[in-house]
């Protein structure tokens, strides 16, 4: 089992290789999710030519800890710079993209802005820019609808039927960090240099679409790719074809 050690214990990742690698892309996921809801995606991205890397964050998949608890931002970030590093080793030189969904888009964002030059692209999915109303309650505990998720059935299904994938668990480490990120994001992400693709559904009732349209407009490294009607995880919804084939055209463009 591909892992790498962490103070916490054997973290969990997964490799989609191309067979000759143009760019590699290194993946931080959401709430309740883990590597093994995007082999769709992975695929799409082996297609093109590109590699696909993706770490369970603690609390997720395989790797250790209290289900649902990403323990920190921080650690978050830490987990996508021992990915990075593992594959600058495999592959030095090869182009790299840092991409996020969900909580794992807000923790890329913010490792863009701390280290511009590292990542030739980024890209982010699902993005909560501002704060959702589910968090800003006492009560920590966090029940997701499947239905605000996605509208396709095989992904429903298998979220439903993946002993792995969950919608409920005590949110309070996801809120706290949301809570702090999104004190910082009004006056930082307008900084933004790294060129980023949004991808993003019109029916995200998660992670409002009017935000992230709102910073596409005022920050040019941003650009946004809103597919009509699609759910939180657009990357997994009924037009997942088309959001890959959107941001294979962007990384492609910045390769």
């Amino acid at each position: 089992m591909p892992v790498f050690d962490t103070d916490r214990g054997p973290v969990y990742y997964r490799h989609w290789a191309a067979p000759e690698p143009r760019a590699a892309i290194v993946f931080l996921h959401g709430f309740g999710e883990h590597t093994g809801l995007y082999h769709r995606y992975g695929f799409a991205l082996n297609a093109a030519g590109f590699d696909l890397w993706a770490v369970d964050q603690y609390g997720h998949g395989l790797s250790p800890g209290a289900r649902g608890d990403f323990v920190s931002a921080a650690a978050s970030s830490a987990l996508a710079d021992q990915l990075t590093e593992h594959v600058a080793r495999e592959h030095p030189g090869l182009p790299l993209v840092a991409q996020g969904h969900s909580f794992g888009s807000v923790v890329t964002l913010f490792r863009l802005l701390a280290e511009p030059d590292r990542y030739r692209a980024g890209v982010i999915s699902g993005a909560p820019l501002v704060p959702l109303r589910e968090m800003l309650d006492a009560d920590t505990s966090f029940n997701l609808d499947p239905s605000w998720l996605s509208r396709d059935p095989f992904y429903l299904d298998s979220l439903q039927h993946d002993p792995l994938a969950f919608v409920d668990a005590d949110g309070a480490a996801l809120g706290r960090e949301l809570d702090a990120a999104w004190d910082r994001m009004g006056s930082e992400l307008p900084t933004l240099t790294t060129p980023t693709l949004a991808v993003h559904g019109s029916g995200d009732p998660i992670g409002p679409v009017g935000a992230v349209r709102a910073y596409a407009e005022q920050i040019e490294a941003l650009q946004l790719r809103e597919f009509t009607d699609s759910r939180h995880d657009v990357l997994n919804d009924i037009e997942h074809r088309e959001v890959a084939a959107a941001i294979v055209e962007f990384i492609d463009a910045h390769l």
